[in-house]
């Protein structure tokens, strides 16, 4: 799961993986987990690689966690 600051990021990182080919999904983060607003993308694939993506279509991300 991709972390980011805010559910707009989620949703253009989102957005910007399945144009890419991913399956991806917003999900919300638990209250005891919670960072930012507490969403996420939750994805498969290359984690290095999906990081590159969202970088270069500038999602901040605010941490990477291991589904």
């Amino acid at each position: 799961m991709v972390v980011t600051g805010t559910v707009t990021y989620a949703v253009k990182g989102r957005d910007l993986l399945r144009r890419q080919g991913y399956k991806a999904a917003i999900e919300r983060v638990t209250a005891g987990e919670r960072i930012g607003c507490g969403y996420g993308i939750l994805t498969f694939g290359d984690p290095e690689k999906i990081k590159e993506e969202l970088e270069r279509g500038r999602v901040k991300i605010l941490e990477i966690r291991k589904a």
